[in-house]
């Protein structure tokens, strides 16, 4: 009996004191195997991809603080502010050569004129950001 008692204090404990019960997060699909998300706080709003065959694991693709997402069938287009300094910088996802590999396809850290002239060589300026969050996320 009393290591029935013990055992259910210490189960009990963990899941009291234990924060993975109590973190916050919000995910959202965006297309195929990537998701616009965050754990624990919303500045770590980043682009994953998710990892076949393992329920639950990603990739960050696009570090945090991502706040403005559109796509269509073959690119992801992303704005991305950094904390430190406030520069929003640009990415472009090519979906089809980022399959492969997550290091390749991906066009960024550009700037507001790169990103326009890689959109144009591209073919993809009417490509709009449809996910929107705040510039400012809260900490």
């Amino acid at each position: 009996m009393k290591k029935t008692n013990l055992f259910l204090t210490i189960i009990f404990a963990f899941l009291n004191y234990s924060c993975a019960w109590f973190e916050e997060s919000e995910h959202q699909k965006i297309i195929g195997d990537y998701e616009v998300g965050w754990n624990d706080l919303e500045s770590n709003r980043s682009i994953h991809k998710l990892i076949k065959n393992c329920d639950g694991c990603s990739e960050v693709i696009i570090e945090n603080y991502v706040y403005a997402v559109g796509h269509n069938e073959k690119y992801i287009i992303a704005k991305q502010i950094q904390n430190f300094n406030g520069e929003t910088r640009y990415f472009i996802i090519d979906i089809k050569k980022n399959k492969i590999s997550s290091q390749k396809g991906i066009f960024g850290p550009l700037s507001e004129t790169e990103f326009e002239k890689t959109r144009k060589e591209l073919q993809i300026e009417s490509l709009k950001f449809d996910l929107n969050f705040s510039q400012k996320p809260k900490s």
